[in-house]
């Protein structure tokens, strides 16, 4: 029987999907970060109408907070047990969890810190409890960490898919519940918390893994040499995306803090998602090629045809179509934003072929050349930011954007250039009778 054209097509496609990891890795993920995105839309719908520009203001200094404490949570530890040789992965998951451990104190009373700084900077009595609640959710990660970067290592991206869809699906639907029952900012703050056993109970059930005293540990310092410049990036990282807006905040005020963090929602939350789903996916992929960079190199220029690029093109869509779902799935009194909306999007067209090139360096090893891109990236977009808003909120965001879509790029470029000369040297050194260097980070 002959197949309808459309049938041979999706066929097809399918039958690549299956063929290629990474395509399917990217696919589970989008899927998931999809269905969770549309439960936001739904969540942010309820938000803008039972919240108020003040309101969304309070709660954005609460999660902003929290985001910025959470990044050294993406401390290296996970990727350095990603890339651990099987002969030694037990030792680096005894010391992992350990070193876990430590990092989550840690990041559970800072968030408790900060949440004091911020009442006594501002007076305002509400932030603390709201700021201080979210570091429960730090003491719950050291049980599942171990189990999540177990199931990353074996490229099971569906089933961390899955579980991180259950959590923010989850997440958004209390937020609208809480916010059409009148609980204000705690109902942005509190599925937080809420929601954190529904991570641990399905990466455990995942990923069985208990400790293994009689195989060791392996050095702190093997971690520090590749994690530190790691950690650094992923600081500047986390800089660039909540700097802004604490600098909104207290140049502008809480209102405008609040119309930025809706656009911010509205707009670019979705192109993060897509990007996100393409870097938990694609540092496991490149990882398994980071002996021979040549084939590294051959396996990211695939990537990008096939994933990044496409990517870049459903986020170029969603900026063009801003002033279409703006005002229809939020609200008129949101219409006057919607240009605003599709601006910041735009600036996120880039932002795959960045994301993707920063997998590239931390796969060779060279993670202080990420460090150096993500320092770069980091002081242009805040220095742009923080110059447009002297003038106003519309400025701030054009200036911002404008940035972050140039660099972005460049330094993509950039970055693959690094680990083709890298490629290039080693070669030349191994045609010579010399001793191949080890990856990147010796180059």
């Amino acid at each position: 029987m002959t197949m309808h054209p459309f049938q041979t097509v999706m066929s097809r496609l399918k039958q690549r999907i299956a063929q290629d990891r990474l395509l399917s890795n990217i696919g589970w993920y989008s899927l998931a970060e999809g269905s969770a995105r549309v439960s936001r839309i739904f969540a942010t719908i309820f938000l803008a109408r039972y919240l108020s520009a003040a309101e969304l203001g309070i709660a954005a200094v609460a999660i902003t907070c929290f985001e910025i404490v959470r990044t050294f949570a993406n401390n290296g530890i996970g990727p350095m047990v990603i890339k651990a040789r099987a002969t030694a992965l037990d030792a680096t998951c005894n010391t992992a969890f350990r070193l876990g451990w430590y990092f989550c104190i840690a990041m559970a009373i800072c968030q408790c810190a900060a949440g004091f700084v911020i009442f006594m900077t501002t007076g305002q009595a509400e932030i603390f409890p709201l700021v201080a609640c979210l570091a429960a959710v730090f003491l719950i990660m050291p049980f599942g960490l171990i189990n999540v970067y177990l199931l990353m290592r074996a490229g099971n991206i569906r089933c961390v898919a899955q579980i991180a869809t259950a959590q923010m699906v989850a997440d958004n639907v209390l937020t609208a519940i809480l916010a059409i029952a009148g609980f204000g900012p705690w109902a942005i703050v509190l599925p937080k918390v809420l929601t954190a056993p529904i991570w641990l109970y399905g990466v455990r059930r995942g990923k069985i893994w208990d400790a293994n005293p009689a195989a060791g540990n392996v050095p702190v310092a093997d971690f520090v040499k590749f994690s530190a410049p790691l950690l650094g990036s992923e600081i500047l990282t986390a800089a660039r995306l909540q700097l802004d807006k604490v600098m909104v905040g207290s140049l502008l005020g809480l209102e405008a803090l609040g119309v930025y963090y809706f656009v911010f929602n509205a707009g670019i939350g979705f192109s993060l998602s897509l990007t996100m789903a393409l870097t938990n996916s694609i540092y496991p992929e490149l990882v398994r090629f980071a002996g021979t960079p040549y084939r590294l190199l051959k396996r990211y220029k695939r990537a990008l045809a096939t994933t990044v690029a496409p990517i870049s093109a459903v986020i170029a869509l969603q900026a063009l179509a801003t002033m279409l779902y703006v005002p229809i799935v939020f609200g008129a009194k949101w219409t006057a934003i919607a240009p605003l909306v599709g601006v910041l999007c735009a600036s996120a067209i880039t932002k795959p072929f960045y994301d993707s090139a920063v997998q590239l360096l931390r796969a060779a090893g060279a993670t202080r050349y990420e460090f150096a891109a993500s320092s770069i990236l980091t002081t242009i977009s805040l220095g742009s930011l923080a110059a447009g808003l002297h003038y106003d909120l519309w400025h701030g965001v054009a200036a911002l954007s404008a940035s972050l879509f140039i660099v972005q790029f460049a330094l993509a470029v950039w970055a693959r250039k690094v680990v083709a000369g890298s490629a290039s040297r080693r070669k030349l050194k191994q045609s010579n009778d010399f001793a191949p260097a080890e990856g990147l980070a010796a180059a």
